[in-house]
């Protein structure tokens, strides 16, 4: 889906869909509690996601989610979910880092190349395969710093490099 939203906008769009998840509306001062931002700057951001037909609200009155609103907001957080399983079991990243890091990395690329980034890691997620064996040789690379003793084949081997016995025989 063609991201329509800013950055700020979509922290807006999230909030509303927290809280009409809970509560089936929500209005301006919700949203402004929630996010903990003053009253005018959420007014500004609900009548911006209004105009682009993300939420139904009239001034004064209460905020729901269009179908493309609610659409946009699982489908963010979809993408969230996976970036950060995939920092966490993946590349090892420490908790503390994971959310700040998946945010960066989504709004440091341009959509085409997230849409790919995302479906590159939807797939390993969801590979028949429990582990592919090249992710557990990386876990013992990135806690040991050295390579897997069971890669040495494949690596003294590499200009001779046929694909007949890496990871399936030196790498089980």
């Amino acid at each position: 889906m063609k991201n329509e939203l800013t950055e700020s906008l979509e922290k807006y769009l999230l909030a509303i869909y927290e809280i009409v998840k809970t509560n089936q509306a929500a209005r301006v001062k919700d949203v402004s509690k929630y996010l903990n931002i003053g009253g005018p700057s959420t007014s500004e951001a609900v009548k911006t996601l209004a105009a682009k037909k993300f939420i139904n609200y009239e001034p004064y009155g209460i905020i729901t989610l269009t179908s493309k609103g609610k659409e946009q907001a699982e489908e963010k957080l979809k993408r969230h979910t996976i970036i950060s399983k995939f920092l966490q079991q993946v590349l090892l990243i420490d908790d503390d880092k994971i959310d700040l890091s998946a945010k960066q990395i989504e709004y440091s690329m341009t959509e085409d190349v997230l849409d790919k980034f995302v479906n590159f890691l939807t797939f390993i997620d969801t590979c028949s395969c429990k582990e592919p064996k090249w992710i557990k040789s990386y876990k013992y690379f990135s806690n040991h710093k050295k390579m897997p003793d069971k890669c040495s084949n494949c690596i003294n081997n590499k200009n001779n490099f046929d694909n007949s016995h890496c990871c399936s025989q030196c790498c089980k």
